[in-house]
C-alpha cells in the first residue's frame, strides 16, 4: 500500500464524518469557529520539526511560535462570545507575538544575535503600549485595571526563566 493514498483516504474519512456530524446538528463547532486550528497545525509541526531535526533551522522556531500564539489568541476569538471586530482594539496582540517570535529566534540563535533581541523587546513594548492605550488602561481606574494583568507577570517570569536556562546550556 502507498502512504499518500493510505494519507489521503484517512483524511478523506475523516473530514466526511466532522462535516456529517456538522449537517445532523450535534454541537460540533463549525469550519468558522475551528479555522484556527489549521494555523496551529503548522505552527506546532514547525517547531516539532526544528526540534527533531539534526539541521537547526532557526526559522522554524520564529514562525512556529508566531503561528502557534496566533492561532491560540483567534481561536480565543472564533470559540468565545466576540466576533472579530474586537480586533480593532486588541490588534497590538499581534505586535507582541511578533516580539515573542523574535524572541524565540534569538533564543535558538544562541543569544548572540543582538537585532534580533531589539526587535523582540521592541515588539513587546510597542504591541504592550498599545494595547494600554487602546484598553484605555491609564485614568482613574489604572490600578484596578493593571491588577486584572496579573498573568502578565507569569509570562515575564516563564520567559527570564528560559532565558536564564539557554544561558546555563551554552
Amino acid at each position: 500500500m502507498r502512504r499518500s493514498i493510505v494519507f489521503l483516504a484517512l483524511v478523506l474519512i475523516a473530514v466526511g464524518c466532522y462535516f456529517l456530524l456538522v449537517q445532523l446538528r450535534l454541537g460540533i463547532p463549525t469550519v468558522d469557529q475551528i479555522w484556527p486550528a489549521f494555523p496551529l497545525v503548522w505552527g506546532i509541526t514547525s517547531l516539532i520539526t526544528y526540534f527533531r531535526s539534526d539541521r537547526k533551522a532557526e526559522s522554524r522556531v520564529f514562525w512556529g511560535t508566531a503561528l502557534v500564539l496566533s492561532s491560540l489568541f483567534l481561536f480565543l476569538i472564533s470559540m468565545g462570545d466576540q466576533d472579530y471586530s474586537v480586533l480593532r482594539t486588541w490588534w497590538p496582540v499581534f505586535v507582541a507575538i511578533v516580539g515573542i517570535a523574535f524572541l524565540a529566534l534569538w533564543l535558538a540563535q544562541g543569544l548572540r544575535d543582538w537585532e534580533i533581541l531589539f526587535l523582540a523587546i521592541f515588539g513587546l513594548i510597542f504591541g504592550g503600549g498599545a494595547l494600554v492605550v487602546n484598553l484605555q488602561l491609564l485614568g482613574p481606574n489604572t490600578a484596578e485595571e493593571l491588577s486584572r494583568l496579573w498573568p502578565a507577570l507569569l509570562i515575564l517570569v516563564g520567559a527570564l526563566l528560559l532565558l536564564r536556562e539557554f544561558r546555563r546550556e551554552k
